[in-house]
């Protein structure tokens, strides 16, 4: 389990007590993942899945769990679980 800044779900950092709130953080790093583009990160420039690009692809649910697979095992989520069942448009990722 990871803990890290938090942010609101509008992407602003939550505060609490005068200072930055801390808390568990693997839903928001997952949450970037899927979001960032490849390159986006200079200092990992193989990180990123860019869930904006297969939008407009024709992909079958097994190609799409083996990219975002990959890309999790890149911030070290290995046993990461990801369900298609209910369309990728209804993605839902265990870590």
């Amino acid at each position: 389990m990871r803990h890290d800044i938090l942010r609101a779900d509008d992407g602003s950092l939550l505060c609490a007590n005068g200072d930055f709130a801390t808390g568990q953080s693997n839903q928001q790093h997952v949450e970037d993942i899927l979001d960032l583009q490849p390159g986006e990160l200079k200092e990992f420039p193989l990180a990123g899945f860019g869930a904006i690009n297969y939008i407009k692809r024709t992909i079958t649910a097994d190609e799409f769990k083996r990219d975002l697979k990959i890309q999790l095992n890149y911030d070290g989520y290995t046993d990461a679980t990801i369900d298609t069942s209910n369309g990728i448009e209804n993605l839902n990722i265990e870590i």
